[in-house]
């Protein structure tokens, strides 16, 4: 599965490179704090339109910080379970938003 190969080989620069960007980092912070997290909360929690807010999720997904699954017409994300360590120590010690 090269998504699993993505995630665990996740390279430094772009994970950082994604967390550089204050709205993706927002959100990674947002569900450090929360197990999961529907699309629509994390819109009204950021104050972001819906179009630019899934941009940065579906490019946080893409490069294997986030997980999503469907449930009816809304898209709930979570933090990548599958995540390397050095990854999720790192989102571990980021302040709260």
């Amino acid at each position: 599965n090269s998504y699993i190969r993505i995630c665990k080989y996740m390279q430094t620069t772009e994970f950082f490179k994604a967390l550089s960007d204050a709205t993706r980092l927002q959100i990674v912070q947002l569900l450090s704090s929360q197990p999961k997290m529907c699309v629509c909360e994390i819109v009204e929690k950021l104050g972001h339109p819906q179009p630019t807010v899934s941009r940065h999720l579906n490019h946080l997904k893409r490069i294997g910080i986030l997980a999503s699954e469907r449930r009816g017409t809304w898209m709930w994300y979570q933090l990548e379970p599958n995540m390397p360590k050095w990854c999720q120590v790192i989102i571990k010690q980021l302040p709260d938003s």
